[in-house]
This record gives C-alpha cells, structure tokens and sequence, in this order.
C-alpha cells in the first residue's frame, strides 16, 4: 500500500479515505477540482465521498513511498511511454512493479495487499500461469477432478467464471472501456453472492471469501507476489508452456478485444515479450519463482506441452497431489471431458460482447490448443532471436525448456 502521514484532526475512515485517494489515479490529483467532480460522486460509495468532503480541508497526504505489502515497490508509467506500449487504454494508467518490472493497471496495488492479506482455507488450490499458457483447461480440470468427479455435477454446465474465481481480474475493471464499472454479467453474479457489499473492494476477491470449499482459483500474479508462506497454507498448480506458443496465443487472443489495439506485426510482440514490455510481463521471473519451489509438497509445476503429449500421466499425477484418489477409469473420463474438443464444444467461459471487436466476433475463446504453432508464424530470424533470448534465460538455471528450441 502506499505510505503516507494523514496530518490533522484523527479520524476512523481514515484507512478508508486513504485508498479512496488511491482510486482518484494520477490525472485526478493534479487538479483538485476533479477529485470532487461529478464522476467521482458517481464512483465512490455515499459514506467514502461525505468522508473524503469533510476531511479535505483539514488533510495533507504526503506520498513517501510506493510499497506493496510484499516488500514490491511500484512507479507510474508516464503517458508517453504507455502510449508507446499501447497500454494507455486503463482509467489509472499503468503500473512496473519492481524488482522483477511487471506491468499491471494502475489500480492493481490496491488489490495485490488485499490479496496478500487473503484469508485462505487450507483446501484451496490455485491455478497459476502467465497468461495464454493453459490457465483454463488446467483450471477446468482441477475443479472437474474436485467438484464433478462422476461428471454429474449441474454446476458444470455454468460458466468456469462462476465456478472459479480469478483472483488477478479486479484490476482489469479499470478498462476505460468499462466507463467506470465492471460488465453487468459479473455485476449481476456480485450482487447475487454478497448483498449489501461494495465491488470497488475487490469484486472477484470478494466472490472468493464466499465461495464454497474446495475453492478453485486462477491467477496470473506470481508468487512473490503472495505472502511468504502461501505454500505452507494451500495447493497451488503452475503451469508453464513454451514461450513461442505462448507469444502467438497471446497476440491472437488480445487481437480479438476491443480495449486492446495491440501490435501489427509478430516482430513486434515477440520484441515486446523478450523486453518484459507486455502485459503483465516478465516470462521469466515468473516461470523460475515457481520452479524453484517445485519440490514443495503443495506445488504441481507442469509443462503445458506435456500434458498435450500424455494427459493421462498428467492426470495420475494430479490426482495424487490434489489426493482426490480418482480411479483410472474416472480419470480416463475426465480426460475426454477436459480434452480441447470437448470444451471447444461445450462453449467458452462467458465473455461480455462488450470486448470483441466488432470483426472478430467470431473468434472463440479456444483457438487451436497445439504445440509447436509457433513454426507456422516465426521466420528463421524470429526463431533465431527467440532461441538466443531462450538460452541466455536458462542458462543460469536447472529449468529445461529443449522443447521451446530449434531442432
């Protein structure tokens, strides 16, 4: 959270009003006027913006420093270089988080010490990956494997948004194209699970504290950024996938969505993810926290590719750690039902219409679920490139990754 002194008279809201100011985001603080405009009146709960009136004229918030609860600082990109990365498409800009430089919307700070401070329940198991690396068939499969074991369960035909929580999304409702709310889909199911609550606190953080146990998670955010000793506390399932694949899955899936102009070439997106200039950023940090911490008892680190090569043996895996003690012929149905296809079929998690371009409303959720597409986008120099970035990455590491280079 951001450090600051309140000078005057004391105040229980305090606490409160401190992240309401973290809310009004850089453009709002350099003209007072337009912390009390009418769209924060809008904004901000009744009780927050009496607070934040009263207490004006007799409060001085002096930033000292930008430091997460997990020992992260964090800087404001400037306008010039969020328009240079095409990330200028979020309400409060964008944020590097250092050491390790992700970048996440502005408002992330406020929900990563949220989700630092999270209550979790010793059963939970999160699903964990840098994006476009086989979040929702692992996550579909962990909660099948946990939740509908005999594939009867009617909750399986709801959306995988409603059954488990992602606890990275509060900051991507700071989509300017959200105009200030999330989309009423996720709107409808907050107001639903918990009454009288605020979703400017964390609308998905809040589904999670009540959703039933086992809860299944997914979340982008890396390790470090959780506190010291989550794997003393829960299960957590990394998967990895080959960053040539990734990078193509990326651009595609971000090509379909409005808020997101993106780039026009591959040179381009490939140049940005070696540069840790993309979206939550940094392949590598994020790949070696988790494989550093492979031996723990409560992490499953696995390669997306090999589950594409023998899902089975994935599988048997899985349920030995998740100790769901499934039987062979249970798995071998689960592994139909989770396979590409089925879900390809069944249809994508729920996805408001507001994000596709309006050229692309067609483009599904599940593209192609292969390996090694990669070779049908790079040019020799491309693959060149990316095998050198690949190598200079791994070399100070155990970490194999010989299926992500040039034969």
């Amino acid at each position: 959270m951001d450090h600051a002194f309140l000078l005057g008279s004391p105040c229980c809201t305090c606490i409160t009003v401190l992240h309401a100011y973290k809310l009004w985001g850089r453009r709002e603080r350099r003209q007072e006027s337009c912390a009390w405009s009418a769209v924060w009146r809008r904004r901000l709960p009744p009780r927050l913006m009496k607070a934040l009136q009263t207490l004006k004229g007799t409060i001085k918030v002096i930033e000292m420093s930008k430091t997460l609860l997990s020992g992260h600082t964090y800087e404001e990109l400037k306008e010039e270089e969020l328009k240079a990365l095409d990330l200028d498409h979020f309400d409060h800009g964008v944020v590097r988080i250092q050491p390790e430089g992700w970048l996440y919307p502005g408002t992330a700070p406020i929900y990563l010490d949220k989700l630092y401070n999270m209550e979790f329940r010793s059963d939970d198991v999160i699903v964990k990956t840098i994006s476009k690396c086989g979040t929702t068939w692992m996550q579909e499969i962990v909660w099948t494997m946990l939740h509908n074991p005999n594939l009867e369960n009617p909750k399986a035909d709801e959306s995988l948004w409603v059954r488990s929580e992602d606890l990275s999304l509060d900051m991507m409702f700071d989509l300017k194209l959200l105009k200030g709310q999330p989309p009423k889909y996720f709107l409808k199911k907050f107001n639903e699970a918990c009454p009288g609550k605020k979703w400017e606190e964390g609308l998905s953080l809040q589904l999670a504290e009540v959703a039933k146990s086992p809860r299944v998670f997914k979340s982008h955010f890396p390790l470090s950024l959780y506190a010291d000793d989550i794997l003393d506390r829960i299960k957590v399932v990394y998967v990895a996938r080959n960053p040539k694949d990734m990078i193509i899955s990326y651009f595609y899936f971000y090509d379909t969505l409005k808020p997101f102009p993106m780039v026009s070439t591959m040179e381009d997106i490939q140049k940005r993810l070696m540069d840790g200039q993309i979206l939550y950023g940094q392949y590598w940090p994020h790949v070696k926290q988790a494989w550093q911490k492979r031996h723990h008892p409560n992490l499953h680190f696995v390669f997306y590719e090999d589950m594409k090569a023998d899902i089975m043996l994935e599988l048997r895996k899985l349920n030995e750690f998740l100790g769901t003690q499934l039987s062979e012929e249970k798995l071998e149905a689960i592994a139909q039902y989770t396979s590409f296809s089925s879900m390809k079929a069944r249809g994508e998690p729920s996805q408001d219409d507001i994000f596709h371009k309006e050229n692309k409303s067609d483009v599904t959720f599940f593209r192609k679920g292969k390996t090694g597409d990669w070779k049908n986008h790079f040019t020799p120099e491309l693959q060149k490139k990316m095998d050198h970035w690949i190598k200079e990455n791994i070399a100070d590491s155990d970490l194999s990754l010989k299926w992500a280079l040039a034969e």
